[in-house]
C-alpha cells in the first residue's frame, strides 16, 4: 500500500486517515484496489501467456474485490459452498472455479457437480466415491483432478502443507489405487490432471521453482508409470509476503523465469502442452490492505507500557500471532495520526479480555497518544476472515475499498445483536 506524508498527516490517494475516520469511524479495513490489479498484472506481464492465473478465494473473501477482480484472473479457487455461492453471486463464471479442501462433505460435492463447477479438487478416495455416485444419477460427468501430498518437502514454506504427514490430498506413493478407481470409472469421470498445493509463505524464489520442478516430475511419472496424460496441472502458489520487514519481497522476474524454464522442458521432454494454473491469494492482495484502530487508553504496569485499541484479535486475529505462527513477529504498524513523533517501544492491545490480544508486543512505533489512529500494514489477506469476529460481542469492523480516489463502504458494521 502506498502511503504519503504530508503536512504531519499520512494519505492514501487523495485521503488522509483522519478524514477517514472521521466519516465512517473506526476500527475499519481499507483496501487499494490499485495495488490488487497492479499485482496481477505484474504477474500477467512476468508469466505472459505460460500459466492461468487464479485467485483463492481464502484470503479475502469480500463481495466486491471479487466482483473488481472478475475480468483480470482466469479463475477463482474456493475452499467451501460459502465461498462457492460468493463467487457466483460476485458473477463468475461456475466453469472458472477450482474446489479443493480436504472435507468436501457429499452435500458440498452435490452442489459442486451439479453446478457444473470447472475443477473439483479430489483429496480422498471417499470423494471419488461420492462424485460416483452423484455423476451416475444426475447424468453429468464431473471434471476431476487429483490433488496430491508430495514426498519431498520444501522447507522454505513457513506452512507446509505436503511433504509430510497431513490432511490434504493423496500421498504421492499412495495414488495407485485413486487411478485405478477412475479408470474403472472414466465414463463417469472427466480426469484433468493433478494440484499440488506443498505450503505456503515461502519467500525463496529458488525454493518456489524447485517445488515446480518437483510438481512437474510428479506429473512426468504419473505419465510414464500408469500411462496417465496430465491435460491441467495446478501448480498451487505459495508465494511469500514479508508482514514484518519493510521493502522484503521475492523478485517476481527471477522468479518467473525459472518457473517458465521448467515449464518449457516439461514441454518438450513430454510433447505435451497442458493447462498450467497458478492460484494467488495473499501475494496478490497482503500489502494492499491496512487495519486501522484508535488509541482509547494508556497504562502502566510494573514499567511497561500498554496502549489499549478499540479493536484487537477479534478483528485481526494474524496480527496477534495467534494464526498458526510458530514465533511471535509484530506486524508493520503506523501511527498514522502523529507520523513525526519520535519512535517508543510500547505494547499494542486490543480491548478483549485475554492476554492473548497483543497487537504489538514491545513493538516500536511513532509515540502514540489517546485517540491517534494506529495503522497495521499488509492487512489485505487472512485478516477480516480469518478473525474471531464474534468473541466477546465488540462490533465489526467496517470494510473500505479506494476505487480511482474514490472511497465506497464494501461491508458495513455489524453488532453482535444483528447475527441472531
Amino acid at each position: 500500500m502506498k502511503l504519503r506524508e504530508h503536512n504531519g498527516k499520512i494519505f492514501i490517494h487523495n485521503f488522509s486517515f483522519e478524514e477517514i475516520a472521521e466519516k465512517y469511524g473506526a476500527p475499519f479495513y481499507l483496501y487499494d484496489l490499485d495495488v490488487i490489479k497492479g499485482k496481477i498484472d505484474n504477474i500477467r506481464h512476468e508469466f505472459g501467456g505460460n500459466i492461468e492465473l487464479f485467485y483463492a478465494v481464502k484470503a479475502n473473501s469480500n463481495m466486491e474485490i471479487l466482483k473488481a477482480i472478475r475480468n483480470d484472473v482466469d479463475g477463482l479457487d474456493i475452499s467451501s459452498m460459502g465461498e462457492m455461492e460468493q463467487s457466483l453471486l460476485a458473477g463468475y463464471d461456475p466453469g472458472k472455479l477450482s474446489f479443493a479442501g480436504p472435507g468436501k462433505t457429499r452435500r458440498e460435492l452435490k452442489e459442486a457437480v451439479c453446478r457444473n463447477i470447472g475443477i473439483i479438487s479430489v483429496e480422498s478416495i471417499r470423494e471419488l466415491q461420492d462424485i460416483r455416485s452423484i455423476a451416475s444419477t444426475g447424468g453429468i460427468k464431473p471434471n476431476i483432478v487429483l490433488r496430491l501430498n508430495p514426498k519431498m518437502l520444501i522447507k522454505e514454506f513457513a506452512i507446509k502443507m505436503g511433504g509430510k504427514a497431513t490432511q490434504f490430498g493423496i500421498d504421492e506413493e499412495d495414488v495407485a489405487p485413486a487411478i485405478d478407481y477412475i479408470r474403472q470409472n472414466e465414463n463417469l469421470f472427466n480426469f484433468l490432471g493433478i494440484h499440488i498445493y506443498a505450503g505456503t509463505q515461502c519467500m525463496s524464489e529458488e525454493s518456489l521453482v524447485n517445488n515446480m520442478i518437483n510438481i512437474l516430475r510428479i506429473a512426468g511419472n504419473l505419465r510414464d508409470r500408469y500411462g496417465i496424460e496430465c491435460r491441467l496441472i495446478n501448480l498451487g502458489g505459495g508465494l511469500g509476503v514479508s508482514y514484518y520487514e519493510e521493502n522484503k519481497e521475492i523478485d517476481l522476474s527471477l522468479l518467473a523465469g525459472g518457473i517458465i524454464h521448467a515449464l518449457n522442458q516439461y514441454r518438450t521432454s513430454t510433447g505435451a502442452n497442458p493447462r498450467f494454473i497458478l492460484e494467488l491469494g495473499r501475494y496478490l492482495i497482503a500489502d494492499a490492505g491496512i487495519y486501522v484502530a484508535r488509541v482509547v487508553s494508556e497504562k502502566k504496569s510494573r514499567g511497561d507500557t500498554y496502549f489499549v485499541l478499540d479493536g484487537g484479535m477479534n478483528h485481526h486475529l494474524a496480527a496477534s500471532g495467534n494464526l498458526g505462527s510458530v514465533i511471535r513477529k509484530n506486524y508493520l504498524v503506523k501511527n498514522l495520526s502523529n507520523p513525526d513523533a519520535p519512535k517508543q517501544t510500547c505494547n499494542l492491545v486490543g480491548p478483549l479480555c485475554t492476554p492473548l490480544d497483543l497487537m504489538g508486543k514491545n513493538v516500536s512505533v511513532e509515540s502514540p497518544r489517546l485517540g491517534d489512529l494506529i495503522g497495521i500494514l499488509n492487512s489485505g489477506s487472512y485478516a477480516f476472515t480469518a478473525s474471531p469476529m464474534l468473541f466477546l460481542g465488540h462490533e465489526t469492523p467496517v470494510e473500505l475499498l479506494v476505487v480511482d480516489d474514490e472511497i465506497s463502504v464494501i461491508r458495513g458494521r455489524k453488532r453482535l445483536r444483528d447475527f441472531n
